[in-house]
Protein backbone atom coordinates (compact mmCIF):
# COMPACT_ATOMS: atom_id res chain seq x y z
CA UNK A 1 0.00 0.00 0.00
CA UNK A 2 2.65 2.63 1.02
CA UNK A 3 4.80 1.73 -1.93
CA UNK A 4 1.74 2.31 -4.61
CA UNK A 5 0.81 5.56 -3.04
CA UNK A 6 4.71 6.73 -3.17
CA UNK A 7 5.15 5.28 -6.88
CA UNK A 8 1.89 7.13 -8.01
CA UNK A 9 1.90 9.99 -6.37
CA UNK A 10 5.89 10.78 -6.27
CA UNK A 11 6.91 8.84 -9.46
CA UNK A 12 10.70 8.84 -9.46
CA UNK A 13 10.72 10.30 -13.11
CA UNK A 14 9.07 13.75 -11.48
CA UNK A 15 12.49 14.71 -10.84
CA UNK A 16 13.94 14.09 -13.92
CA UNK A 17 11.27 16.12 -15.52
CA UNK A 18 12.28 18.83 -13.13
CA UNK A 19 16.06 18.80 -14.13
CA UNK A 20 14.76 18.83 -17.66
CA UNK A 21 12.73 22.00 -17.12
CA UNK A 22 15.45 23.66 -14.64
CA UNK A 23 17.57 23.45 -17.73
CA UNK A 24 15.13 24.37 -20.32
CA UNK A 25 15.03 27.76 -17.81
CA UNK A 26 18.51 28.50 -18.59
CA UNK A 27 19.33 27.73 -14.55
CA UNK A 28 21.89 25.79 -13.23
CA UNK A 29 20.16 24.59 -10.98
CA UNK A 30 16.91 24.44 -8.50
CA UNK A 31 17.06 24.38 -4.47
CA UNK A 32 13.93 23.36 -2.53
CA UNK A 33 13.49 24.03 1.28
CA UNK A 34 10.41 22.39 2.80
CA UNK A 35 7.50 23.79 1.56
CA UNK A 36 5.03 22.61 -0.83
CA UNK A 37 7.78 22.31 -3.95
CA UNK A 38 9.87 20.26 -1.67
CA UNK A 39 6.66 17.68 -1.29
CA UNK A 40 5.51 17.70 -4.70
CA UNK A 41 9.06 16.29 -5.97
CA UNK A 42 9.82 13.94 -3.15
CA UNK A 43 6.89 13.42 -1.17
CA UNK A 44 8.93 14.39 1.43
CA UNK A 45 6.74 16.78 4.33
CA UNK A 46 10.04 18.18 6.10
CA UNK A 47 9.76 20.58 8.90
CA UNK A 48 10.41 23.93 8.30
CA UNK A 49 13.79 24.12 10.74
CA UNK A 50 16.67 27.08 11.13
CA UNK A 51 18.68 24.13 10.26
CA UNK A 52 19.08 23.91 6.61
CA UNK A 53 16.89 20.59 4.49
CA UNK A 54 17.69 21.65 0.81
CA UNK A 55 17.12 19.60 -2.19
CA UNK A 56 19.24 20.23 -4.98
CA UNK A 57 18.73 19.69 -8.31
CA UNK A 58 21.47 20.55 -11.02
CA UNK A 59 20.60 21.30 -14.83
CA UNK A 60 23.28 18.73 -15.10
CA UNK A 61 24.01 16.24 -12.46
CA UNK A 62 22.52 14.01 -9.93
CA UNK A 63 20.20 15.48 -7.48
CA UNK A 64 20.70 15.41 -3.52
CA UNK A 65 19.04 15.86 -0.67
CA UNK A 66 21.07 18.12 1.97
CA UNK A 67 19.78 17.25 5.38
CA UNK A 68 20.12 17.50 9.20
CA UNK A 69 21.77 14.54 10.76
CA UNK A 70 19.00 14.68 13.40
CA UNK A 71 16.45 14.14 10.52
CA UNK A 72 18.01 12.00 8.47
CA UNK A 73 15.70 8.88 9.65
CA UNK A 74 12.46 10.87 8.71
CA UNK A 75 14.11 11.32 5.11
CA UNK A 76 14.75 8.11 5.17
CA UNK A 77 11.19 7.05 5.97
CA UNK A 78 9.57 9.48 3.82
CA UNK A 79 8.82 8.85 -0.06
CA UNK A 80 12.01 10.01 -1.17
CA UNK A 81 13.85 7.49 0.77
CA UNK A 82 12.53 5.60 -1.69
CA UNK A 83 12.89 7.74 -4.57
CA UNK A 84 17.04 6.99 -5.12
CA UNK A 85 17.87 10.65 -4.44
CA UNK A 86 21.24 10.92 -2.34
CA UNK A 87 20.87 11.80 1.29
CA UNK A 88 23.74 14.04 2.58
CA UNK A 89 23.34 15.05 6.03
CA UNK A 90 25.41 17.27 8.17
CA UNK A 91 26.44 17.82 11.28
CA UNK A 92 26.02 20.66 13.81
CA UNK A 93 29.97 21.76 13.17
CA UNK A 94 29.08 21.67 9.54
CA UNK A 95 28.39 24.84 6.38
CA UNK A 96 25.31 23.20 4.89
CA UNK A 97 24.90 26.04 2.19
CA UNK A 98 29.17 25.50 1.85
CA UNK A 99 28.62 21.34 2.19
CA UNK A 100 25.46 22.21 -0.80
CA UNK A 101 27.70 24.65 -2.94
CA UNK A 102 30.70 22.49 -3.21
CA UNK A 103 28.37 19.88 -4.99
CA UNK A 104 27.38 21.73 -7.80
CA UNK A 105 28.30 22.49 -10.41
CA UNK A 106 31.18 25.24 -10.76
CA UNK A 107 30.04 28.74 -12.39
CA UNK A 108 26.53 28.64 -12.41
CA UNK A 109 25.24 32.22 -13.54
CA UNK A 110 21.47 31.81 -12.07
CA UNK A 111 19.74 29.13 -9.74
CA UNK A 112 15.84 29.07 -8.96
CA UNK A 113 14.81 29.18 -5.24
CA UNK A 114 12.08 27.83 -3.34
CA UNK A 115 9.41 30.24 -3.31
CA UNK A 116 8.88 30.02 0.45
CA UNK A 117 12.70 29.88 1.36
CA UNK A 118 13.51 31.59 4.23
CA UNK A 119 15.21 35.05 3.27
CA UNK A 120 17.90 34.06 5.67
CA UNK A 121 18.59 31.14 3.42
CA UNK A 122 18.42 32.73 0.56
CA UNK A 123 20.73 34.98 1.53
CA UNK A 124 23.39 32.10 2.99
CA UNK A 125 23.03 30.43 -0.53
CA UNK A 126 23.90 34.19 -2.47
CA UNK A 127 27.03 34.04 -0.38
CA UNK A 128 28.07 30.29 -0.80
CA UNK A 129 27.19 31.03 -4.60
CA UNK A 130 28.31 34.33 -5.45
CA UNK A 131 28.47 34.37 -9.17
CA UNK A 132 24.69 32.56 -9.42
CA UNK A 133 22.02 35.28 -8.98
CA UNK A 134 18.71 33.79 -8.07
CA UNK A 135 14.84 33.78 -9.95
CA UNK A 136 11.99 32.08 -8.37
CA UNK A 137 12.04 28.19 -8.81
CA UNK A 138 8.06 28.72 -9.22
CA UNK A 139 8.94 29.29 -12.72
CA UNK A 140 10.03 26.42 -13.50
CA UNK A 141 7.94 24.05 -11.76
CA UNK A 142 4.25 25.77 -11.79
CA UNK A 143 4.17 24.30 -15.37
CA UNK A 144 4.87 20.96 -13.88
CA UNK A 145 2.37 20.98 -11.00
CA UNK A 146 -0.53 22.28 -13.62
CA UNK A 147 -0.32 19.00 -15.34
CA UNK A 148 -2.10 15.98 -12.42
CA UNK A 149 -1.67 12.52 -13.07
CA UNK A 150 -4.72 10.17 -13.02
CA UNK A 151 -3.40 9.53 -9.43
CA UNK A 152 -2.90 13.44 -7.90
CA UNK A 153 -6.64 13.62 -9.55
CA UNK A 154 -7.84 10.73 -7.51
CA UNK A 155 -6.07 12.01 -4.18
CA UNK A 156 -7.62 15.57 -4.46
CA UNK A 157 -11.03 14.04 -5.23
CA UNK A 158 -10.46 11.24 -2.52
CA UNK A 159 -9.27 14.91 -0.31
CA UNK A 160 -12.45 16.68 -1.48
CA UNK A 161 -14.55 14.11 -0.56
CA UNK A 162 -12.98 13.98 2.98
CA UNK A 163 -13.62 17.48 3.67
CA UNK A 164 -17.33 17.25 2.14
CA UNK A 165 -18.24 14.93 4.69
CA UNK A 166 -16.38 17.30 7.33
CA UNK A 167 -18.88 19.79 6.14
CA UNK A 168 -21.72 17.77 6.44
CA UNK A 169 -20.93 17.45 10.51
CA UNK A 170 -20.71 20.79 11.17
CA UNK A 171 -24.43 21.39 11.57
CA UNK A 172 -24.43 18.86 14.34
CA UNK A 173 -22.06 20.01 16.04
CA UNK A 174 -22.97 24.09 16.21
CA UNK A 175 -25.25 24.13 19.22
CA UNK A 176 -26.57 27.05 21.55
CA UNK A 177 -24.53 26.49 25.37
CA UNK A 178 -21.07 25.19 23.51
CA UNK A 179 -17.94 27.51 23.30
CA UNK A 180 -16.27 27.93 20.04
CA UNK A 181 -12.90 26.42 21.20
CA UNK A 182 -15.14 23.04 22.23
CA UNK A 183 -16.96 23.31 18.56
CA UNK A 184 -13.16 24.05 17.22
CA UNK A 185 -12.03 21.22 18.63
CA UNK A 186 -14.92 18.80 17.43
CA UNK A 187 -14.64 19.81 14.10
CA UNK A 188 -10.31 19.47 14.02
CA UNK A 189 -11.04 16.24 15.25
CA UNK A 190 -13.21 15.52 12.40
CA UNK A 191 -11.34 16.60 9.38
CA UNK A 192 -8.38 14.01 10.63
CA UNK A 193 -11.00 10.95 11.61
CA UNK A 194 -12.41 11.50 7.83
CA UNK A 195 -8.66 10.98 6.41
CA UNK A 196 -6.68 14.25 6.73
CA UNK A 197 -3.49 14.25 7.51
CA UNK A 198 -3.18 17.24 9.33
CA UNK A 199 -5.78 20.34 9.95
CA UNK A 200 -4.53 23.82 9.19
CA UNK A 201 -6.98 26.11 10.64
CA UNK A 202 -10.64 25.98 12.18
CA UNK A 203 -12.10 29.43 12.49
CA UNK A 204 -15.48 29.19 14.27
CA UNK A 205 -17.11 32.93 15.16
CA UNK A 206 -19.89 33.24 16.94
CA UNK A 207 -22.15 36.43 17.15
CA UNK A 208 -20.39 39.53 16.56
CA UNK A 209 -16.76 37.28 16.32
CA UNK A 210 -18.59 36.54 12.84
CA UNK A 211 -17.44 39.76 11.81
CA UNK A 212 -13.44 39.33 11.95
CA UNK A 213 -12.82 36.82 9.10
CA UNK A 214 -10.03 35.43 10.58
CA UNK A 215 -11.40 34.65 14.17
CA UNK A 216 -9.70 32.55 16.21
CA UNK A 217 -12.18 30.21 18.65
CA UNK A 218 -12.78 31.67 22.19
CA UNK A 219 -14.45 30.71 25.37
CA UNK A 220 -17.13 32.72 23.84
CA UNK A 221 -20.81 30.89 24.69
CA UNK A 222 -22.71 29.89 21.12
CA UNK A 223 -26.33 31.72 22.03
CA UNK A 224 -29.59 30.52 20.96
CA UNK A 225 -30.35 32.31 17.12
CA UNK A 226 -27.25 33.90 16.32
CA UNK A 227 -25.28 33.36 13.43
CA UNK A 228 -21.67 31.36 13.52
CA UNK A 229 -19.17 31.74 10.84
CA UNK A 230 -17.33 28.42 10.13
CA UNK A 231 -14.26 28.38 7.87
CA UNK A 232 -12.11 25.30 7.23
CA UNK A 233 -8.87 24.12 5.96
Amino acid sequence: METGVTTELYPPERIGRVREATAKAGLGAVLLTPGPDLRYVTGYDAKELERLTCLAVPAEGEPFLVVPRLELPAAQESPAGALGIELVPWDETDDPYALTAARLPAGMASVGVADRMWAVMALRFRAALPGAGQVAAGSVLRELRMRKSAAEVAALREAGAAIDRVHRRVPGLLKAGRTEREVGRDIADAIIAEGHARVDFVIVGSGPNGANPHAEPSDRVIRPGEPVVVDIG
